[in-house]
């Protein structure tokens, strides 16, 4: 992969800016933890799309800022990869129509009036200061869109139920790259909580077709190329089997099953405990439980997740 331009500004001090093409640049976050995530920025030409808005007032505005100091064109266009309100929360910061597929909109439908405050307890750590969801402009389904731009076109498209039922990726040839959201982590653990363990590893499946040679810029964690695919989906592949068996034994405890199996091939990425919360939901596709839907008891599941690390 060729070499890209990493850069940091005094006025994003959570951030590096990467530069992956004259006209393309990732945000990213330094650290890539719980609401810690990635944005992108494309030069349409007479406007700059925004790839994400992060989770707070600040962070948007952040964002704005990056734009003028790069010389980029003002924002025009939004697009969520999903509902998520790491990923979402800034879009009345910034102001700008945004574009989201259906299943993360009817999620957002769902989620509006309770915004960030059921988040608020357990990461106390965290400002969200004008944290709210905002439905979005454009709302899109499983064929996705293209968006054209100046310097090529922006091909959006839906994979399929991954780390949530509304993930959207978008293809920028023109960069060699691919803004993939959520579906990819890079040294951060994903979360399957809001979607599919089983259906990921078909999502990461059709994303390796496509990736081949391609720069990947990734929701959490730096960016990337195509060998975190097959990591992710070894990942996934592990919990599933490992569940799988678990249950064949009789044995239904998120914990247990976590910490007899092990992280596997992720072993070293941060946030490892989340694997509780990724059994949890690998045991709901078993038990045939569509995408998506959540977990009854999410609080003893956050209990049982602190209990994880094998001591």
């Amino acid at each position: 992969m060729a070499v890209r331009e990493v850069m940091s500004m005094s006025d994003c001090n959570w951030c590096n800016i990467e530069k992956l093409s004259e006209n393309v640049y990732a945000i990213i976050d330094k650290n890539g933890g719980w609401f810690l995530s990635n944005s992108g920025l494309i030069d349409m030409g007479s406007y700059t799309l925004i790839i994400d808005t992060q989770y707070n007032e600040k962070r948007a505005n952040d964002i704005i800022n990056v734009i003028k100091n790069l010389g980029l064109p003002k924002p025009g266009l939004i697009l969520n990869t999903h509902h998520h309100g790491d990923h979402v929360w800034g879009n009345h910061v910034i102001g700008a129509p945004a574009i989201i597929h259906k299943e993360a909109n009817n999620m957002i439908k769902t989620l509006k009036e309770i915004g960030s405050s059921i988040y608020e307890a357990f990461f106390p750590q965290l400002d969200f200061k004008g944290s709210k969801y905002t439905l979005p402009d454009i709302v899109i389904g499983d064929d996705g869109i293209v968006i054209e731009s100046k310097y090529g076109p922006i091909n959006v498209k839906y994979l399929g139920p991954a780390h949530t039922v509304g993930d959207l990726i978008a293809i920028v040839d023109h960069a060699n790259t691919i803004f993939a959201g959520d579906i990819i982590f890079n040294q951060v653990t994903p979360l399957a909580l809001d979607g599919t363990v089983l259906n990921w590893i078909k999502v990461l499946d059709k994303l390796e077709g496509i990736s081949k040679g391609k720069k990947i810029v990734g929701g959490h964690g730096e960016v990337t190329d195509e060998k975190v695919i097959k990591l992710m989906k070894d990942y996934l592949i592990h919990i599933a089997n490992g569940t799988k068996e678990s249950l064949s034994n009789g044995i239904s405890d998120p914990l247990i099953i976590a910490k007899s199996i092990g992280p596997g091939p992720l072993k070293g990425w941060s946030l490892e405990e989340r694997i509780v919360f990724n059994v949890a939901r690998a045991i709901l596709d078993f038990q045939g439980k569509p995408p998506g839907e959540m977990v009854t008891n999410l609080p003893e599941l956050a209990t049982k997740m602190a209990k994880y690390p094998l001591k």
